[in-house]
């Protein structure tokens, strides 16, 4: 995570993460499902402002005209838990340039919060630790402790459980997003229903990460055990992966819970064609260049 900051406001820019595994183990009692996923940083980043001001409450400003600004913005939650958990009387104006695309499964809305934990407790000195912070992401989302960790990732238990892991090998990735987006609960419950169990795929990819290896051999061991399902339900999905991989991708693969794809490329001259092409085929709908962070 970039920041910089001038007295009382800082300006912070975000990773988006991208699921290179995704595996569902079981559904627990509680009705959450047990995972296991290679979770990576990437470039594509919302960029936010953090401003103190002396009067009490929180109000943000978004680029983009239909999200929420109020409590169901996790941005704003994020900055009412810190406030509230550190006792701080002060107010914060947020305001957000979305470049990561919303329902996607990239974790815009939890980057968003972490980003403002990390941002307030510099600007006000607090100096939680890491557990504190990760802690106060928590219970915001399951994946916003990532953010606050960033790079590349084993993420357990439904996602919270985090493991750092060497980082992943440079490689050029076009994602792409269908105009609509899928239902989480909805993607699980068809999941649930076809009653398919996928032998899982994360602990090839994190032994493999542990030696040096290839943007090929990265693509050979994405996976994720929602892809089917998700197609299925938005058929887009699937025309998205087809058209990545007959424009050279060596692999295409879902992220999350979806409705993002992303394909990795050996070389960046085909992966900005496959851009072109897919923009063309699809006006309106997201389609981006992007890189492995490996800071």
């Amino acid at each position: 995570m970039k920041y910089s900051f001038t007295g009382d406001t800082m300006q912070l820019r975000v990773p988006a993460k991208l699921n290179l595994t995704l595996d569902v183990l079981s559904r627990r009692e509680d009705g959450y499902h047990e995972i296991a996923s290679v979770m990576q940083s990437v470039s594509i980043f919302d960029q936010l402002t953090l401003r103190l001001r002396p009067e009490p409450g929180v109000t943000l400003s978004s680029s983009l005209p239909f999200l929420p600004i109020d409590q169901r913005n996790l941005a704003s939650r994020a900055a009412l838990v810190f406030l509230q958990h550190t006792g701080q009387k002060v107010g914060v104006e947020i305001s957000i340039k979305k470049r990561i695309p919303v329902g996607a499964g990239m974790g815009g809305g939890s980057a968003d919060a972490a980003a403002v934990l990390f941002g307030l407790d510099r600007l006000l000195h607090t100096r939680l630790s890491e557990k504190e912070l990760a802690t106060l992401a928590l219970t915001l989302g399951a994946d916003v402790p990532f953010f606050l960790l960033g790079g590349t990732a084993l993420a357990e238990g439904v996602g919270e459980r985090l493991t750092p892991l060497p980082l992943a090998p440079r490689c050029t990735l076009v994602v792409a997003k269908p105009r609509y987006g899928i239902s989480t609960p909805v993607l699980y419950q068809r999941f649930d229903q076809r009653g398919i169990h996928y032998p899982p795929a994360t602990p090839a990819l994190v032994q493999a990460l542990r030696r040096p290896m290839t943007a090929a051999q990265l693509a050979g061991l994405c996976s994720n055990a929602m892809q089917e399902a998700a197609v299925e339900e938005l058929p887009a999905i699937g025309q998205m992966l087809q058209e990545l991989t007959e424009a050279g991708a060596l692999s295409a693969t879902m992220t999350g819970s979806g409705s993002a794809v992303f394909g990795i490329f050996a070389r960046s001259s085909t992966a900005r064609d496959a851009v072109t092409a897919m923009r063309k085929a699809h006006p309106g709908c997201f389609v981006s260049l992007a890189g492995i962070i490996r800071e």
